[in-house]
């Protein structure tokens, strides 16, 4: 089939219609009169593809073209940016035509670039931003590097021929004659209106012939703006899809589909992060194999595509590591993922994410409750570099953190029984004051731990106890607790309020402070190495180490008034604080075993109440 004319003007029945995904309000280019008869040739012609769509990410939307994988385009009328406010914008970072509130930049070190030619320029000796572009693409920007973020306020012809320049950087320096005739004065033309206004445009220094068709190129490309403002539906008009319709009628002028001919796209990609040096992760959706799309998104990311997320139902992900050779595999991203996935639940245990160093996938038969976004966030924080000696500080906070908590909780409800007008009787006082204790160290533990996981409280515990092997454990955590002080009254009156009572505070007691140490503390370090997990191998991880040791501190700091008040004991209190120390270690290293095999901390919590209520009628019994 012959080649259609790349350098006809561009008519109303060739503009691309806009996607229906996302579905922005609909923006109708207007009808232009045909200027130019059709061949039979360009009639059955192949329609281009649609590269360019619009999806949201951090909570905005962006526009972002298949071939650019690592561009996006912001787009919002109230982009105007001074200097110091676009350095903080972060690197990478293109203004264009207005959208940087300061004269023309190239920072290369800083990566920051404004194609500006508004304030602060002789707009006679400067280039318009679509020809700035179009040299910058052609001078060897490195678009493929990173992520960059173009910034416009109007999309104007001038912004978006530039917008198309950036976009199709992987293609601009491939163009052949033909397709360089349509572009490069276009370019020009543009350029030389947007500087001198169209009476001095003749001056441009194109050929009469090619003014004439660049000219009625641009005046169709632009009737659509210029009908929308005399309409007054500018302001209201959804930029996004008004951007994407004028890119893909660029396209339709300087392409043919034979440039596509080994064009090949995945149905959705929903993003991508970063999982190494020069390495990327790409969440997508398609209905072919796993190693089809893989193929696909080579095309795409080349070296850089480090892992593959593919959707194929809803939760349903296979991953997959194309490269036999990078510097990483998926068992960093299966540990990650099976401590943040609530539908990782032990239940049976082998529901989990698994498979081998190159390819696996999420739990059967349920799928993940991960959304795409969430997999992405979690897949770049499990390959994000080791923080090593840097995140010591930020640990030690955190044990010390919670030995503060415990303190404080201990004071407050010690000092809440004198305050005016709180009449308790003397026989509750005790349990009282431990389940004020435990209230505290409750509320203080929630709030942490809300804060530490965005809300997905599941991370440090709060969830339904999986598994069979952890009650192993559970001797040990009972026995371990019945030397215990701290979280027990002083005596147990035979009175039903006083029994009520001491049942109630011992609980509340044992709720608090398991959701301090083995809640919060525990999660707070359960990304730092290898943890247990529900019909596992069996050892102490980092975590349970961790919590266990503070744990067994803030019980005998709490219990050492007990030992020095009883002076008639003589020396044997140091026995006594000896054997209740160790046990308080054994018994929190314990508790963190099983909340790590079980997945839940409740487990914990019914063995501490039960242990310190055994303790508590054998300490009643012999006095």
């Amino acid at each position: 089939m012959p080649q259609r004319d790349r350098r006809r003007p561009l008519t109303a029945d060739q503009e691309p219609e806009l996607p229906l995904e996302p579905a922005p309000p609909v923006v109708h280019l207007p009808s232009r009169p045909a200027m130019a008869p059709r061949t039979r040739e360009a009639e059955a012609a192949p329609v281009l593809p649609d590269r360019y769509s619009v999806r949201e990410s951090d909570g905005a939307r962006f526009l972002y073209c298949d071939e650019a994988p690592r561009v996006r385009v912001s787009l919002d009328r109230a982009h105007a940016f001074s200097e110091a406010e676009a350095r903080d914008l972060g690197s990478r970072v293109i203004l264009l035509d207005g959208a940087g509130a300061f004269p023309p930049l190239l920072d290369n070190k800083a990566k920051l670039y404004n194609l500006d030619h508004h304030d602060g320029v002789q707009r006679v000796f400067t280039l318009a931003t679509c020809e700035q572009a179009l040299l910058m693409v052609h001078s060897g920007l490195a678009l493929g590097e990173g992520d960059w973020t173009l910034y416009a306020n109007e999309p104007d012809l001038d912004t978006v021929l530039a917008l198309w320049c950036l976009l199709n950087y992987e293609r601009l320096p491939e163009l052949d004659a033909a397709s360089k005739d349509v572009l490069h004065p276009l370019v020009r033309l543009e350029g030389a209106i947007d500087a001198n206004g169209i009476q001095l445009a003749d001056f441009c220094g194109l050929p009469a012939d090619v003014l004439a068709e660049t000219r009625t190129r641009l005046d169709a490309l632009g009737e659509s703006e210029r009908v929308l403002k005399e309409s007054g539906g500018w302001q209201t008009t959804d930029l996004f899809a008004y951007t994407c319709a004028v890119l893909r009628a660029i396209d339709d002028l300087v392409y043919t589909s034979d440039d596509f001919s080994d064009y090949t796209r995945v149905e959705q990609v929903y993003g991508h992060v970063e999982v190494g040096t020069r390495r990327v992760a790409v969440a997508c959706r398609d209905r072919a194999g796993i190693y089809d799309v893989e193929r696909h998104l080579k095309q795409r990311w080349g070296e850089q595509l480090g892992i593959v997320a593919l959707e194929k139902t809803r939760g349903h992900y296979t991953l997959r590591r194309p490269s036999a050779l990078a510097d990483f595999d998926l068992q960093r991203a299966y540990t990650r993922l099976n401590l943040v996935d609530r539908n990782v639940d032990g239940r049976p245990s082998g529901k989990r994410w698994g498979g081998s160093k190159d390819i696996g996938g999420s739990p059967r038969p349920s799928g993940s409750a991960l959304a795409p976004d969430a997999l992405l966030r979690e897949l770049a924080a499990a390959y994000a570099p080791k923080r090593g000696w840097r995140a010591l500080p930020a640990r030690i906070g955190a044990a010390v953190g919670a030995l503060v908590v415990f303190g404080v909780a201990q004071l407050l409800g010690l000092v809440a029984l004198f305050l005016p007008g709180v009449q308790i009787p003397p026989v509750l006082e005790e349990s009282a004051r431990l389940a004020g204790v435990g209230v505290v160290l409750a509320c203080v533990a929630l709030a942490l731990a809300w804060r530490g996981s965005e809300g997905r409280l599941w991370i440090f515990g709060w969830r339904r106890p999986a598994g069979r092997d952890a009650w192993w454990l559970a001797p040990l955590v009972f026995l371990a607790a019945l030397p215990g002080r701290a979280g027990l009254p002083h005596a147990l009156a035979v009175e039903p309020a006083a029994v009520l009572a001491a049942i109630a505070g011992t609980g509340l007691f044992a709720v608090g402070h398991e959701l301090l140490f083995r809640g919060w503390l525990h999660g707070s370090f359960l990304f730092d190495g290898r943890v247990q997990r529900a019909a596992g191998p069996w050892f102490v991880s980092r975590a349970a180490a961790v919590s266990g040791l503070v744990s067994a501190v803030a019980l005998c700091a709490a219990s050492l008034p007990w030992w020095l008040l009883e002076p008639t004991r003589g020396l044997f209190w140091t026995t006594e604080a000896a054997v209740a120390a160790g046990a308080a270690l054994v018994g929190g290293v314990a508790l963190g075993m099983l909340r790590e095999r079980s997945l839940s901390l409740w487990p914990g919590v019914a063995l501490v109440w039960a242990g310190a209520l055994v303790a508590l009628g054998l300490r009643s019994f012999w006095g």
